[in-house]
């Protein structure tokens, strides 16, 4: 069996990843098979890269042939630690049952914890891809958007292949089985530093769950910026831009000066997060959702309770419905995606959209809101 270690001090792992581990010590890993059954495969590579007290640790164990397989996961189970949390990509479903099967075949102790105790990066990154327009949620191309760029130009594939020829020459054709090994580590190395490096996009994907702070909500124009701080920063200036329905000609009191329409602008930069909407100067409605208590009257387009109404002539009221039961208001509006914040007024009764009256909010009402909008854009 061959060994290699390699001590990184330039290593930075993302809060949010410690934030994920509770604490305890991040163990990245990664194995290479050669196949994709552990019933007619082996395990020939793990590679891991640890947290010490002097740096990053990688270290790798690699089999020169499968009877050499037992010797590496030996060498795996060693390195564990009880304050270890594994952490992997897509591990849930192959690393994980690979490994577990290998030690039982072997008869060797599984030194492996349970599923729920593992962070699979694959998991907590799935909004990754549609916030980034990834093509797919393959490691490497994850690994461009977190700004890793690999030095390896092959596929697991092309390294099954590499394996089977390094087998058959390293005892005869030593210069070609060195060229083959070195293809084979750098592999996995590429696969664990890439891996460890996914972790820095991980505050996309649980911003809801972050603390946000100073928060602001200031008006420049027609429009209005909400931000606020996050604990720390993200690797990659993120930016969607929502179209918002325009105000409908019977709820407009001004000329529109949106030329290019009503947009919502979500940004995630630095340490900062922000939402910035357009103002609607226009008539709005309160609707009453218990419509059958009031009357409508049509001459002032208003709803009325039936407790209140009694003075009016009944040639003046008529029941209300659902699209009656309602009050106008003129002013200033802001666009939301929730009933959050109230008064809630809208174009009509059953809109997706809704609106507060742009006033000051308090730094709760401001968070909530800017997360309301990025939970919109990340869905």
């Amino acid at each position: 069996m061959k060994t290699a270690e390699e001590l990184r001090t330039d290593l930075i792992i993302s809060p949010a990843l410690r934030r994920l581990t509770g604490g305890r010590t991040p163990f990245f890993f990664d194995i290479e098979t050669t196949g994709l059954s552990s019933l007619s495969g082996y395990i020939y590579l793990i590679g891991c890269l640890e947290e010490t007290d002097g740096g990053w640790l990688f270290r790798q164990w690699f089999a020169e042939n499968a009877d050499e397989e037992i010797l590496v996961l030996k060498a795996f189970s060693d390195a564990l630690r009880p304050e270890h949390v594994m952490i992997d990509y897509n591990g849930t479903t192959f690393d994980l049952p690979f490994l577990r099967d290998r030690y039982r075949f072997h008869k060797l102790p599984c030194p492996l914890p349970d599923k729920s105790e593992t962070v699979d990066l694959f998991r907590h990154l799935s909004p990754v891809k549609a916030l980034f327009g990834n093509p797919n949620k393959k490691q490497p191309t994850l690994e461009l958007t977190a700004g890793y760029h690999r030095t390896d130009p092959y596929d697991g594939g092309t390294l099954i292949a590499f394996y089977t020829e390094y087998v058959a020459r390293c005892r005869f054709d030593i210069p070609r089985a060195e060229e083959l090994l070195g293809s084979l580590l750098l592999h996995n190395r590429d696969d664990i530093f890439g891996l460890s490096s996914l972790a820095s996009l991980l505050p996309y994907c649980v911003l809801g769950e972050l603390p946000l702070s100073e928060a602001t909500q200031e008006e420049e124009g027609t429009y209005v910026t909400f931000a606020a701080k996050l604990p720390y920063e993200v690797p990659k200036t993120l930016r969607k831009v929502v179209p918002i329905p325009e105000i409908p000609e019977d709820c407009r009191t001004t000329e529109s000066c949106y030329e290019d329409g009503f947009f919502a602008d979500v940004r995630v930069s630095g340490d900062r997060i922000s939402v910035t909407v357009p103002r609607y100067d226009m008539k709005a409605y309160y609707y009453f959702s218990n419509y059958k208590d009031y009357y409508y009257l049509p001459m002032e387009d208003t709803a009325v309770h039936k407790s209140l109404a009694s003075r009016v002539e009944k040639e003046y009221r008529r029941p209300a419905t659902k699209e009656t039961a309602r009050q106008a208001k003129s002013g200033s509006f802001l666009p939301q995606l929730t009933e959050r914040i109230g008064p809630v007024f809208r174009f009509r009764p059953g809109d997706e959209l809704c609106f507060f009256e742009n006033r000051p909010l308090d730094e709760k009402a401001i968070t909530d809101y800017i997360l309301d909008w990025f939970e919109f854009v990340t869905s």
